[in-house]
C-alpha cells in the first residue's frame, strides 16, 4: 500500500501547480503597483513581465518550493540550485540569440523565489562583482561550481552562463538580481492592498474579486490566443469594478453587545418626552423595549465609529445632519399650523391637546425611517428608533412643540 502511494504522489502535479499559483500572484502583486506608460504580461516573454515607459523591459522568472528546511522555512537556495541555474541559462540564450547588445541594453533580469538563502557562495560572488565590477571571479565561481556537481543536465546550465563574452556578462551580471525569501505572496498582495484603501474591512473583498477577475481575464486571453499582457491605461477599463467594494453598499457588521439598562428608566430625558405627549404611560413595557433599541444602537454606533473605524468622521456627520433634516422637515409640517395659531395669538397651553396629539404622529413618522450611513446599507428600523431616541436624550430633537424650552431648563 505504501509503495502505490509513493507512485501515486510521483503522478500528482500539486507542486508543480503550486508553483504556477505563486507565478500568477506575484503578477498580481506587481500589476497593483502598474503605472501608465507600463505594460505587464503573464506567461509572455517570461513568467511575467513589465516594459516600462523609457522602452526597457523587466524579466521575472518566479521560482516556488514547498519543501521545508529543518527550521520550518522553505528550503535554501543553494549555489547548485537547478532553479537558479536553469533560469540563468535560459536568460543566457536570450543573449547569445541576439547577436547585438540590444537585448542586454534593454532588459533586466529578476529571479523572484521563496527559497532561503544560507551562505549561498555565487550570491556572495555576484554582490562583490556589484561593488568591483570584477567579472573573472564571477566567471571562475561558476566553473568550480561546475566541478563540484555530477549532474550533467546542471553542468551544462553553468557551462551556458559562461559562454557569454566578457562584455555580455558583464552587462547581465550588472543587470540580474536575485530577491530570496519572497514568501507568504498572499498576505504581500492584501497588505498591498490595505495601502492604497487603509480599510482592513475591504481587503479580503477586493482581494478575492481581484484574483477572481485576473485569473479569468488570463484565462479567456490565453484560450483565445491572445497574449495576457496589461497596460497601465486599460487596467481600469479591466479591473477598475473590483476595486468598486469600497464603495459599494454594504451591512455594517453586527455583534452582540450586553445591553446595561439604567436603575430609574423613566428619568431619562427621552422618556420623559414620550411620557409628556402620552406615547406611553408610566411604567409601561414600552420603556424598557425604547431603552434597550437606544442603547443597542449607541454600543454599534461606537464599536463602528471608534473601536474598529468602519465609518469615516464625514459620514458620521453627514448620517447625523441628514437624520436631523428628517425630523425637522416633518417637525414643521406636523406644527405648521400651531405655529400659525400661536403667531395670531393663541396661548399654547389652550392647545396642549392638538399638540400632543400631533407629537404622537411626529413619533409615529420617525419611527418608519430606515436609516443608512453613507457607503452601508440600511440600519434597519430597530437601530434607525434607537439613534432617533438617543438623539431625543440629548436634547438635539424633541416632540412637543415646544420641547426645547420644556426640556432644556432641567
Amino acid at each position: 500500500m505504501a509503495e502505490t502511494k509513493t507512485i501515486q504522489e510521483q503522478h500528482t502535479a500539486g507542486p508543480q501547480a503550486i508553483g504556477f499559483d505563486y507565478q500568477f500572484y506575484y503578477f498580481m502583486l506587481l500589476a497593483l503597483d502598474l503605472k501608465f506608460g507600463q505594460k505587464i504580461g503573464f506567461e509572455v516573454k517570461d513568467d511575467v513581465h513589465i516594459d516600462k515607459e523609457d522602452g526597457t523591459t523587466i524579466l521575472y522568472q518566479a521560482k516556488h518550493t514547498i519543501i521545508k528546511n529543518a527550521k520550518g522555512k522553505p528550503q535554501n537556495l543553494t549555489e547548485l540550485d537547478t532553479d537558479l541555474w536553469k533560469t540563468l541559462s535560459n536568460w543566457a540564450d536570450f543573449i547569445i540569440a541576439d547577436k547585438s547588445s540590444d537585448f542586454l541594453k534593454k532588459h533586466t533580469f529578476i529571479l523572484v523565489t521563496n527559497k532561503s538563502e544560507s551562505n549561498n557562495d555565487f550570491i556572495t560572488t555576484l554582490n562583490l562583482f556589484k561593488a568591483d565590477n570584477d567579472s573573472d571571479k564571477v566567471k571562475l565561481k561558476i566553473k568550480e561550481l561546475g566541478n563540484k556537481t555530477k549532474d550533467e543536465t546542471l553542468k551544462k546550465y553553468l557551462k551556458k552562463v559562461t559562454k557569454l563574452s566578457k562584455s555580455k556578462l558583464e552587462l547581465f551580471l550588472k543587470k540580474l538580481w536575485i530577491e530570496i525569501g519572497e514568501d507568504k505572496i498572499i498576505d504581500k498582495i492584501k497588505n498591498k492592498i490595505l495601502e492604497k484603501y487603509y480599510q482592513e474591512n475591504l481587503v479580503d473583498p477586493i482581494f478575492e474579486k481581484f484574483s477572481s477577475e485576473l485569473n479569468l481575464s488570463k484565462y479567456l486571453d490565453i484560450k483565445a490566443g491572445q497574449k495576457f499582457e496589461i497596460s497601465g491605461s486599460e487596467f481600469g477599463k479591466r479591473f477598475g469594478k473590483c476595486f468598486k467594494v469600497s464603495n459599494e453598499i454594504r451591512p455594517l457588521p453586527k455583534r452582540e453587545f450586553p445591553v446595561l439598562l439604567p436603575d430609574d428608566l423613566e428619568s431619562q430625558i427621552f422618556i420623559k418626552q414620550l411620557l409628556d405627549i402620552g406615547e406611553i404611560q408610566p411604567g409601561s413595557n414600552d420603556i424598557r423595549n425604547y431603552t434597550t433599541q437606544m442603547l443597542k444602537f449607541l454600543n454599534h454606533f461606537t464599536y463602528w465609529s471608534e473601536e474598529e473605524n468602519f465609518i469615516l468622521l464625514t459620514d458620521i456627520e453627514e448620517f447625523k445632519n441628514n437624520s436631523i433634516q428628517i425630523w425637522i422637515n416633518e417637525f414643521k409640517a406636523k406644527y405648521r399650523k400651531i405655529e400659525r395659531q400661536i403667531n395670531y395669538g393663541s396661548a399654547i397651553e389652550d392647545l396642549e391637546d392638538d399638540i400632543k396629539n400631533l407629537g404622537v404622529d411626529l413619533v409615529d413618522y420617525i419611527r418608519k425611517q430606515d436609516l443608512s450611513i453613507p457607503g452601508f446599507s440600511a440600519l434597519g428600523i430597530e437601530f434607525s428608533n434607537g439613534h432617533y431616541y438617543a438623539l431625543s436624550d440629548k436634547l438635539e430633537i424633541g416632540w412637543h412643540f415646544d420641547w426645547s424650552n420644556k426640556y432644556k431648563k432641567e
